[in-house]
Formats: structure tokens, C-alpha cells, sequence
């Protein structure tokens, strides 16, 4: 992923996700689409056992090197080039890109290569979704994620703990988990939402500048 791996951390293996061959969003879907405020957003600690701590009253340059964070500035994404340091790298514009709605979708577009083989990623679009309900006036300043499955799991035998889960797709979603429309995956990223008792995790603003 070129950018917003963090984000997708969560699936671990990724099964069940949404995916796609091609771009799901079209202009009439971005329309409206809320915007990010400019300046380093963070990205909250993965692993609680971690030790990550950040003191954003600090220049990024202070930061610790585990820290995830990338700058926006001007509607575009700026990832950090390397494992340290601030120099930063233009993330491409259609890498990231945000949906209207009550609830929103981001498309995010993974790197051609899927490894360093060089193979080519089959599907490299998968999609994250926040809720944007009332539409946000204001430039966004922090968002609570999820991801967009293409399903859900029930166990095949709630009497044999060794049973394997199965995935349950949604209505419109293809053996491989590719949505057949947008609708489709506006509805998928409904029926993904967790609970609201679950505490989702948030991507924020931190600083106005890197240092």
C-alpha cells in the first residue's frame, strides 16, 4: 500500500475485505466528498503493547521513528520517505480518494507490485469508511475508521470450536470479494459497521507543520 497501510493494519490477513480491479469512485460520488485539513495527521498506536509515545506540541522531527504519521497540504497526501526522519514523498492523487454520504468511503489504492517479486496486485483498491453524518462543513480534523468487508463470518457448528468460520458476502460481492456497484459497496460499508460499543480507532490531525 502506498500510503494508509496503517489503516488496513487491523485486517490482518485481509480476508473478508471489500476489493476491486478498478476505481469504484466516479465524480458523482465525490461531489461534496468532505475534505482533510491541511497539516500531520497521526496515526494512533496498532499495538497497545507498543511503546510509540508522541508529544505532537513537539516538531515531527522529535518524534519517535515508529510514530505513523503524513502530511496533507492542498488536497494532497505527502507520505514520510523512509523508515526516519521528515522528508516526505507525494502520495498520487488518486491513490486516496474520499466519497460523499452519511457514511463516507475511502478508496485506497495499493502498490502495483504486491511484493518484491514484482507481481502484480489482481485487486488493489480496498476501501475504509468513516461516518460523516451531518456532512462536515468544516475541514475534517479526525475520523473513526472501519474497514468495508464484503461480508461477515458465522461459525459453521456453534457446538465444534474447530470449525472453520464462513464468510457470509453480502448481496452484490462476487467470489472475490469485488462489489458489482457503488451502491453495493455503500451498503457493504453500512452492514461493516461495528457496534457502536466498539471504540473505533481514529487518524487525526496533530500539527499544522512538520517542524
Amino acid at each position: 500500500m502506498r500510503f494508509f497501510a496503517g489503516l488496513l493494519i487491523l485486517t490482518l490477513s485481509g480476508c473478508g475485505m471489500a476489493v476491486s480491479d478498478k476505481p469504484m469512485l466516479e465524480a458523482s460520488d465525490t461531489a461534496g466528498a468532505p475534505q482533510f485539513a491541511d497539516g500531520v495527521w497521526l496515526m494512533p498506536e496498532m499495538d497497545e503493547a507498543a511503546d510509540c509515545a508522541v508529544d505532537t506540541a513537539k516538531p515531527v522531527s522529535g518524534w519517535p521513528d515508529c510514530a505513523t504519521w503524513a502530511l496533507h497540504r492542498d488536497g494532497q497526501w505527502f507520505a514520510r520517505d523512509g523508515n526516519s526522519g521528515i522528508v516526505t514523498k507525494p502520495v498520487p492523487r488518486d491513490a486516496v480518494i474520499v466519497s460523499n454520504g452519511d457514511i463516507a468511503i475511502v478508496q485506497l489504492e495499493s502498490d502495483k507490485s504486491a511484493d518484491d517479486g514484482g507481481t502484480v496486485d489482481p485487486t488493489p483498491y480496498n476501501f475504509i469508511a468513516f461516518d460523516n453524518e451531518p456532512a462536515a462543513a468544516d475541514k475534517l480534523r479526525s475520523i473513526r475508521f472501519w474497514i468495508v468487508m464484503c461480508g461477515h463470518y458465522t461459525e459453521s457448528d456453534a457446538d465444534d470450536e474447530d470449525a472453520p468460520a464462513t464468510l457470509v458476502r453480502f448481496p452484490g460481492f462476487d467470489e472475490k470479494c469485488r462489489p458489482a456497484s457503488m451502491q453495493v459497496l455503500r451498503d457493504a460499508a453500512r452492514l461493516s459497521r461495528p457496534a457502536a460499543s466498539i471504540d473505533l480507532p481514529a487518524f487525526h490531525w496533530a500539527r499544522a507543520a512538520l517542524d
